[in-house]
Parts: structure tokens; C-alpha cells; sequence
């Protein structure tokens, strides 16, 4: 555990959200070792997507083993897209929770369906929390950390996915989460009053992950931890998946690189995602926040120089 921060597993609960689609190969060992973390006061709360294979009963069969501490959300809606999925368990854990007093003690971690998590992780992200919150309840907060890759047999491939993909995650600025998201969802740990401020994750985000990140940046304070604590598969069936960075050449960089086009539609993607922003939350942005939400709604402008140096103002800003 880190220098000064305290173990609070007592103090609050914590409810993980795990959305399912056709997970059955490695379900029961991430569930297994969610089962296992050292703060047991948790709840885990899950939805399957519409599988085609036995993910839905390994999910019934946990919740009959483990009555007290899982459950699954039934309905009738069908595959609805990981991003949706996840929306739809941030809705239903707050629609649970109420509005009491102890919601209030209550973080919220996001899980993936073929992961393995250290045994102290949810401890680690609680205490981190509290440091970070200071008593304050109602500002929005999140904290996440770094992840060991590994391949489909558990194998390490890298130590640090931050190294691997050449993440910079001490680039949090609202500014700078607008163009390149630095929170993998599966390390995330929010406090209520983030999960109010972020539900529901509109279907113009690129991703759940990225919205909370931005509305963390926007309105409120986060927090990145180095160290990894959760083994994350790389297999065939990742819906992202972990690349390797590799340094660009300083010729292409500064010449070829400003004239490159192939990346248009990824910043279509977020001119699309700081519309959807500004509209949710208009009247409650500052003169700073909408000036930076212009900038990145002129992504879409096709034309390569204009999007690359609006691209890098908005990563230093």
C-alpha cells in the first residue's frame, strides 16, 4: 500500500460493474478473483449482453453460490454495445443504492469479463480515494491505475501498460482528455457523485471510459496510481486490446506526420464525443471549458494540418 494511505474497507461498500458478452472462457477466473479481494464489503453487479455461449449461466450460477454479494441483472433488451451495457449497470446501481446517506460511502469499479485482478486492488483504490476526497463527498472523483498485459495463458508481456502503450496519464487536463483518454476503464474507481454526474453515458461517446474521464476532468479531482493492479488478457476477442507504442521517426513526425489523413475519423470521433459534452452539460461549463469543447468540435474539419495543430494545443492546454 502506498505511504499514507489508510485501509477504510470498513467504513464504505463497494459495487463492481461487469458487463458480459460471450465471456465464458475466462469469466469465472476474473470473477473468482473479484471474489478474493481483501475488502469484502463489495457487491458485483452484472449484465450479460446477449451471449451465445454459457456466460449466462456461469453468471446465475455465482449469484446462487454467492447470494449476498452478486447478482445479475435481468432484462429483455438484447445486445446493447459494451458502452450501452455499461450504462445500463451504472443506471441500475444507483437506482439500487438510493439516495441515503450510506450511498454516499458507497465507489463504484468498473471490471472487464477476462481479466485477473491483485488481490488488493479494490483496498488500494478505496484508500486512495479517501485521500483523495478529503471528507468531500460530493465532488466528483475518480482514481485509477496501471495494469500488467498478459497474453490468454497469463503469461506476462509487459509490466506496465502505460510503458507499452506509451500512455501519459499525468496529462489529465480537461483539454487533454478531449483528444487521447488516459483511464482504462477496468482499473476505474468512482465515487457516487461521479457516477451521477456521468449516467447515462450518451451513445455519442466514444467510450463509457472516456466520459467519465472527462466529466472527472471537468468537475472534479483525479488520481493515478503507478503501480499495476490487475492482469489484463490480450487475446483474439478483445473489444480494444493493448498495442505496443513504438517511437515515430523524426523525419516522418515533423513532415509526413502533419499531412496524414488516417486518422479523420478518429477525430471526427471526438469532435463528435465534445458536442455530446457541451449539450449534456450546458449552462453548467466555464469560459475555459467551452473554449476547449470549440477547439475540439473543429476536429471534424478535414483537412489534416488544421486537425494536427488543433490536436496539439489541445494536448498541451
Amino acid at each position: 500500500m502506498r505511504p499514507g494511505f489508510t485501509q477504510t474497507s470498513a467504513e464504505c461498500r463497494v459495487v463492481v460493474l461487469l458487463p458480459v458478452y460471450n465471456g465464458a472462457r475466462y469469466l469465472a477466473e476474473q470473477l473468482d478473483s473479484i471474489l478474493a479481494q481483501s475488502l469484502t464489503n463489495l457487491m458485483i453487479l452484472c449484465r450479460d449482453d446477449g451471449s451465445r455461449d454459457d456466460s449466462l449461466t456461469i453468471l446465475h450460477r455465482y449469484a446462487s453460490q454467492h447470494p449476498q454479494s452478486f447478482r445479475v441483472l435481468d432484462d429483455e433488451l438484447g445486445n446493447l454495445g459494451a458502452r450501452a451495457n455499461f450504462s445500463k449497470l451504472m443506471q441500475a446501481a444507483l437506482n439500487s443504492e438510493g439516495s441515503s446517506t450510506a450511498a454516499t460511502s458507497t465507489y463504484y469499479a468498473l471490471s472487464d469479463q477476462d481479466d485477473v485482478w491483485h488481490v488488493d486492488k479494490l483496498a488500494q483504490l478505496v484508500a486512495a480515494m479517501r485521500q483523495l476526497e478529503q471528507g468531500d463527498t460530493h465532488l466528483p472523483a475518480l482514481v485509477h491505475s496501471d495494469l500488467r498485459v498478459v497474453d490468454d495463458q497469463g503469461q506476462v508481456i509487459a509490466p506496465s501498460m502505460a510503458a507499452y502503450q506509451g500512455l501519459r496519464p499525468d496529462r489529465d487536463s480537461f483539454a487533454a482528455q478531449l483528444i487521447s483518454n488516459t483511464v482504462t476503464g477496468c482499473t476505474a474507481m468512482m465515487n457516487r457523485a461521479l457516477m451521477e454526474r456521468s449516467t447515462p453515458v450518451p451513445p455519442e461517446c466514444i467510450m463509457h471510459d472516456w466520459w467519465i474521464s472527462l466529466v472527472a476532468s471537468a468537475f472534479g479531482k483525479r488520481a493515478y496510481l503507478q503501480q499495476a493492479m490487475l492482469d489484463y488478457r490480450q487475446h483474439a476477442n478483445n473489444t480494444i486490446g493493448a498495442k505496443e507504442w513504438v517511437k515515430p521517426v523524426a523525419r516522418r513526425y515533423f513532415i509526413s506526420r502533419i499531412l496524414d489523413d488516417r486518422h479523420h475519423e478518429q477525430f471526427v470521433a471526438n469532435a463528435r464525443q465534445a458536442t455530446a459534452f457541451s449539450t449534456h452539460f450546458a449552462g453548467q461549463l466555464g469560459l475555459h471549458q467551452r473554449m476547449v469543447l470549440a477547439m475540439a468540435r473543429g476536429l471534424a474539419v478535414h483537412y489534416a494540418p488544421f486537425q494536427r495543430v488543433l490536436f496539439r494545443i489541445l494536448r498541451w492546454l
